[in-house]
C-alpha cells in the first residue's frame, strides 16, 4: 500500500514539474511575441524643443543637410501632432505649453503647473510626471540651456502663478513635494540663483550643497557614479556628452528615471535657433543609439514659432544662401519674426519605445502626460 502512495506522488510530482515547465513556456513565449512597445518602460526622456514648430525643423533639416526630412527625429517611428493651446489663449507661452504636457492638464498662459480657480484669484498645484516618478522612487534629471528657473524647467519641479517668481521656484526645487527632489539639474543663470538664495545667507553653492548636490559650473564634473548634482553656469556647453553623462548617473537606479531635456529652438536670432534644432536632433539620434528598449523617447514642442521658408535655389547650400542674405526685415529665403512670436499650429511629437504607439493622429497637448504615464504603468492620482 506504501508502495502505491509513492508512486502516485512520485508521479504527482513529475506531472506537476511538467505542467509548471510547460506553463513557464508558455509565458515566455507570450512575453517574447510581446511587442517590446506594448510593455512598462523602465525609463522615460521627453525632450523639449523650445518653440520647435514644424516650420523651424523643416526649415533646419533643409539648412544643414540640405534635403528635406532630413531630420533623425523625423524618421522616429510614431509621429503625431499636438495642440498647442493655453486654457486662456490660442497661442500658448512655454509655461502653460509645458504645464499641459507634464500635467496633463491646460493652464493659463504664464503660469507653472498650478490651476487657477474660477475666479482667479487663487491657484491649486498640479503634479508633474516629475514628481510621480520621485514619488515612486525613480530618479530624475532636468537639463536645458535656458535658464534653470525658466517656464519649461521648472513646470517640471516648481508650482507659481507667475512663471517670473524665480526666487519661489529656487525655493521650490530645494524644498520638493516629493522624494528628495530632481536628481541631476543643469541650466543657466548663475547671478539668478545667488540672488534667490542671498536672503538666507547663503549663496547657491551653499544652498544646493547643503541638500546634498554636487554644486559647479563644469559639466564635466558629473560622472556616472555621481548621485545628485545642479551645474548651473551662463555658457554654452557641450550637449551630448552631458546630457550622456547624465543617463549614466540616472541609469544606476534599478527603478528607472524621468528626464527631461530642453533646447532652446526660438529663431528670432535666425542662425543660433536653426543650429540648436541640429544639436538636439544630434543628441536624439546619439540617445535613441545608446538606450535600451525599456526606454520611452519622445520629442514635442512647447509652441510653434512665426517661422517661414520663403525661397531658395537647390544648385548650392541653403546655408550659404541664409548666410548671404543681406535683405532688408520681413524678406530673405527664411522669414523668421525678430520680436519672438509665438505661433498657435499644432507641433510635431515623435516617439519610439515603450508606449510609443500612443502617438499618433491629432491629439491635445495634454495627451502627451496620459502618453508618459500609460508608458510607466502608472495611473493619475
Amino acid at each position: 500500500m506504501s508502495r502505491s502512495i509513492e508512486h502516485f506522488r512520485a508521479s504527482r510530482n513529475r506531472k506537476g514539474g511538467r505542467v509548471a515547465a510547460l506553463l513557464a513556456l508558455a509565458m515566455l513565449s507570450l512575453v517574447a511575441a510581446t511587442p517590446a512597445e506594448a510593455r512598462p518602460a523602465r525609463n522615460v526622456i521627453l525632450f523639449i524643443g523650445d518653440a520647435g514648430g514644424l516650420p523651424t525643423l523643416n526649415a533646419a533639416g533643409i539648412y544643414a543637410h540640405d534635403r528635406p526630412q532630413s531630420l533623425f527625429l523625423q524618421s522616429m517611428p510614431h509621429i503625431g501632432l499636438s495642440d498647442t493651446s493655453a486654457l486662456n489663449r490660442w497661442v500658448t507661452d512655454s509655461a502653460a505649453g509645458m504645464t499641459a504636457i507634464v500635467t496633463g492638464h491646460k493652464t493659463n498662459s504664464g503660469m507653472n503647473s498650478v490651476l487657477p480657480s474660477a475666479d482667479g484669484t487663487t491657484v491649486t498645484p498640479l503634479k508633474t510626471i516629475l514628481e510621480y516618478a520621485e514619488q515612486r522612487g525613480l530618479s530624475t534629471g532636468v537639463i536645458t540651456n535656458m535658464p534653470i528657473w525658466d517656464a519649461t524647467p521648472a513646470a517640471c519641479y516648481a508650482h507659481v502663478g507667475k512663471r517670473s517668481e524665480k526666487d519661489d521656484i529656487f525655493r521650490q526645487l530645494l524644498a520638493p513635494r516629493y522624494g528628495d527632489g530632481v536628481d541631476i539639474v543643469i541650466g543657466k543663470d548663475r547671478a539668478a540663483a545667488d540672488a534667490a538664495f542671498a536672503g538666507t545667507g547663503r549663496t547657491a553653492a551653499q544652498a544646493f550643497e547643503a541638500a546634498g548636490y554636487t554644486f559647479s559650473d563644469d559639466p564635466s564634473v558629473l560622472k556616472p557614479d555621481t548621485r545628485r548634482a545642479a551645474i548651473i553656469r551662463d555658457e554654452d556647453y557641450a550637449a551630448i556628452p552631458t546630457v550622456e553623462a547624465a543617463i549614466s548617473s540616472l541609469s544606476r537606479n534599478p527603478k528607472g528615471y524621468f528626464l527631461m531635456v530642453e533646447w532652446d529652438m526660438h529663431t528670432n536670432k535666425l542662425q543660433d535657433g536653426l543650429r540648436h534644432v541640429i544639436e538636439m536632433d544630434d543628441m536624439i539620434r546619439k540617445v535613441s543609439e545608446r538606450v535600451g528598449k525599456d526606454t520611452l523617447i519622445l520629442f514635442v514642442a512647447d509652441h510653434s514659432y512665426n517661422l517661414k521658408l520663403l525661397s531658395g535655389t537647390r544648385d548650392r547650400p541653403l546655408a550659404e544662401q541664409v548666410s548671404a542674405d543681406q535683405s532688408a526685415p520681413g524678406t530673405g529665403v527664411i522669414v523668421a519674426d525678430g520680436k519672438g512670436a509665438h505661433a498657435g499650429e499644432e507641433v510635431v511629437a515623435a516617439a519610439s519605445g515603450p508606449g510609443a504607439e500612443r502617438v499618433k493622429g491629432f491629439f491635445p497637448n495634454t495627451w502627451l502626460f496620459n502618453v508618459m504615464m500609460s508608458a510607466f504603468g502608472w495611473k493619475a492620482d
